[in-house]
């Protein structure tokens, strides 16, 4: 069995994967008017990071009042009471935070209330904070598309893709308007899951224009996901008769989140 410390030691390495300056740069660009004046605070990064270059730029130029950081090898944890001091009288955290630790990281934010732009992997969208929060409009996702993840840099400077995504809670204009939908429903083509009273969709542009009842659908859908237009019911657990992952023809179907068409959209 692993030592604790061998194994954060294992989940550190594993964390990583620093964020190119370019990506940073492209996603933060689409945020100026939520950064004017404000104290950024990057507790997951240390002065060489892709985060603090980009801040540091701006606080030359005046736009933001300053930037501070911690953590990264070597620096302070987040978890720790100096870095909360700092995030309680911080404006806005952004940073990549460790994926192993993303949970205990998104707890933090919560507690404090705080802004945020953070990036994340897709799968932790299936977290229960998350995933509630996503359903009541309280978090949406960054600018950049989920085709093709993001490209990090690695400790041996190589380049690696990770199926990772922004998530805030700071508005932006390009958040999705509504889907224009153009497939009409038909039994034969939208089956019926095994364990729950709800049709299956493999794909959101598949979604049937002329159908009200439930339907589980891919997480990917949470790109387009707009609130005027679908209301989110629940994750397929929460919806399946044993609570598990939906079935077809007796074979499981990888994560669902089962939605419904609002009548007026």
């Amino acid at each position: 069995m692993q030592s604790k410390k061998l194994l954060r030691a294992k989940l550190a390495k594993n964390d990583e994967f620093y964020t190119r300056y370019e990506d940073v740069k492209s996603e933060c660009d689409n945020y100026m008017s939520h950064f004017f004046n404000k104290i950024i605070y990057c507790n997951c990064d240390t002065e060489n990071s892709a985060f603090v270059k980009y801040f540091t730029e701006l606080k030359q130029k005046k736009i933001i009042k300053d930037i501070w950081y911690s953590g990264g090898l070597g620096g302070i944890d987040f978890r720790s009471k100096t870095s909360i001091k700092l995030l309680k009288k911080a404006d806005l955290i952004i940073t990549n935070p460790p994926f192993s630790l993303f949970r205990e990281f998104l707890d933090l934010l919560i507690k404090y209330d705080k802004k945020f732009l953070i990036i994340g992997n897709k799968n932790a969208i299936a977290y229960r904070k998350i995933f509630t929060r996503i359903k009541n409009n309280k978090i949406w996702f960054g600018v950049r598309k989920w085709t093709g993840g993001i490209p990090f840099i690695t400790q041996d400077n190589n380049i690696k893709e990770i199926p990772a995504i922004w998530f805030t809670n700071l508005s932006h204009r390009f958040r999705p308007a509504s889907l224009l939908l153009t497939k009409n429903f038909n039994s034969d083509e939208f089956i019926k899951y095994d364990n729950a009273n709800a049709i299956n969709i493999n794909k959101t542009a598949d979604i049937p224009k002329d159908y009200l009842g439930v339907m589980g659908v891919p997480i990917s859908f949470l790109e387009k996901y707009t609130p005027t237009q679908f209301e989110i019911l629940g994750l397929d657990k929460d919806f399946t008769y044993d609570k598990g992952a939906g079935l077809i023809m007796g074979k499981r179907i990888y994560t669902r989140i089962f939605i419904r068409k609002k009548s007026c959209a």
